[in-house]
């Protein structure tokens, strides 16, 4: 009698095994770091995080059929590899069909109204690089590094947009609410989520929007978990992409390449209904044709000229644009440095203009695209007074 040959433990061992697989499906999600469970012959379908409660329950269900088990042995078997691995996203794209043909990307960038002719290209390959990331099959060395930014007035549906590029089975793993001044959590979202919107882009500070380029760039997410001492290194599955009332957002231009802007010229329709299966069969259909999912260097000097319109002015650019302008090549103008622009402007102004601003402000003339020359003192800028 194989049996009575088992120790007291093997016995338990097997009957917990026979009891959890009978009763419950379990499951550990990778991307919520969590254990699920449901009930199997229950009315309700879902998976739920098991808590404490949950913990309680199970013992007291096997109890009543005679099997001596607590709650810590419930938390040895939920919390081992007896639990399958499943990830949402994953699982998602694997068990999408073949994709029929129709160009579903396009439809729904077109949902979106407005002037920039380049904007269904670019939300295609952003919308391919995204799927990647839920794949996967993403070399380690970048990130996501773009996003859309939809600039509109308020009721343009900006955010229900956002929202439904994420089909319902996965809305769990998309989310409008981060914090950029707590650093960590953020960094952690890269993982746990797969589309981060960044609700009201115009509200974050210069500062924030320093760390957020720091975020879009990081390939893999880095983390200590409490009370452990060697550094975790996760998949980044997040992309980003953001909404603003406001038009002056870019106070960073060697950051402006990392935005797609463009303005809502109307309410988007999002009353249309998204076939999510085919939509993302299409993405997954060119990402393993290998077609190109990142941006080039002709989509990122398209990304530079079609922002400069949402970028913010500083008061010294300002101050320049109300004095001088870019002389044309057949115009005499003045060649002038940075330092002799700077004390023409100090006697144009009451405000007292710092001498430090001077480095600075030949990247400004820079970015401004002021024609300019190398000379012994120092590059010239090709000026026109306006007065």
């Amino acid at each position: 009698n194989t049996q009575s040959s088992l120790s007291k433990e093997q016995r338990l061992a097997i009957q917990t095994d026979e009891f959890m697989k009978r009763r419950y499906n379990f499951r550990y999600n990778t991307q919520v770091g969590e254990v699920e469970y449901r009930e199997r012959h229950s009315f309700r379908f879902r998976f739920s995080p098991i808590d404490k409660r949950t913990l309680n329950s199970i013992a007291l269900d096997a109890q009543s059929e005679g099997i001596p088990l607590w709650d810590r042995d419930i938390s040895r078997y939920i919390y081992s590899n007896r639990i399958p691995v499943f990830n949402p996203l994953e699982d998602y794209l694997y068990d999408l069909p073949h994709w029929d043909g129709k160009d579903r990307i396009l439809a729904l960038a077109r949902t979106v109204p407005c002037n920039n002719p380049y904007w269904a290209e670019l939300f295609h390959r952003w919308f391919l690089n995204m799927v990647a990331h839920w794949r996967g099959n993403t070399d380690k060395k970048y990130a996501n590094s773009v996003s859309p930014l939809l600039v509109g007035a308020q009721g343009t549906r900006k955010s229900t947009f956002c929202r439904s590029i994420v089909p319902p089975e996965l809305r769990a793993y998309y989310t409008d609410s981060i914090d950029f001044s707590r650093k960590r959590d953020a960094e952690l979202y890269l993982n746990r989520f797969a589309l981060i919107n960044i609700d009201e882009f115009d509200q974050i500070s210069s500062t924030q929007q320093g760390f957020l380029k720091h975020i879009l760039q990081k390939p893999v997410v880095n983390v200590r978990k409490p009370y452990a001492n060697a550094v975790l290194e996760m998949r980044r599955y997040a992309s980003f992409i953001a909404t603003s009332n406001q038009k002056d957002l870019l106070s960073d231009p060697s950051g402006s390449r990392r935005f797609i802007c463009i303005e809502v010229t109307g309410p988007i329709d999002t009353n249309v209904t998204i076939n999510y299966r085919q939509l993302y069969a299409q993405a997954l259909n060119a990402v393993a044709k290998g077609e190109r999912y990142w941006l080039d260097d002709a989509d990122e000097a398209i990304l530079k000229r079609t922002n400069r319109e949402f970028e913010q002015l500083t008061p010294l650019e300002q101050l320049f644009h109300s004095h001088f302008r870019a002389a044309e090549e057949d115009e005499e103008g003045q060649w002038m440095m940075p330092m002799q622009i700077i004390s023409a402007l100090q006697t144009k102004t009451r405000d007292r203009l710092a001498i430090n601003k001077v480095a600075v402000f030949g990247r400004t003339l820079k970015k401004l695209e002021i024609p300019n020359k190398k000379s012994r003192q120092g590059t010239l800028y090709h000026v026109m007074p306006l007065d």
